[in-house]
């Protein structure tokens, strides 16, 4: 396979798990009750989407349309693959793992081009959002201790 359409192909599973790392994201200010938690599910959500459309745009940039790309359609077998792993986790760690995953795709991409800065950015954006997530997921924890003290 040739480095360009290994870089696609990168680049086209990075767009299904952003896609999927949305509706995490979104899943995530659903189920969370404080508003400020809301606001920033909903705002990683967006910011999820906003990559997913640079992205889009840099394989356009190749020559790939969206029909031709796999998440074009609504994919059932790779979403059902995707999530059975995670599904008796909270959604505060399928948020954790989400971002865990597409860290991993970025670090296969960024060997392929020159400028990474676009996706050196949205590496960044990520890692906040874990740090955050991660200081969230530990607040939790404690809160159930203490809760399960009683």
């Amino acid at each position: 396979m040739g480095k360009q359409n290994q870089y696609i192909a990168q680049l086209e599973k990075l767009l299904t798990h952003l896609k999927n790392a949305k509706l995490t994201y979104l899943k995530a200010a659903d189920e969370a009750n404080a508003s400020e938690e809301k606001r920033f599910f909903n705002q990683e959500a967006l910011l999820r989407n906003r990559f997913f459309q640079e992205v889009l745009s840099e394989i356009q940039t190749l020559g790939m349309s969206y029909d031709d790309l796999v998440i074009g359609g609504f994919n059932f077998n790779q979403l059902l693959i995707s999530s059975v792993d995670i599904l008796k986790n909270s959604t505060l760690d399928k948020c954790l793992q989400s971002d865990t995953i597409l860290l991993e795709i970025y670090s296969k991409i960024l060997p392929f081009i020159e400028d990474t800065s676009k996706f050196d950015r949205h590496i960044n954006v990520i890692k906040k959002a874990i740090n955050e997530n991660n200081s969230s997921f530990s607040m939790l924890s404690v809160e159930n201790q203490i809760n399960s003290s009683y």
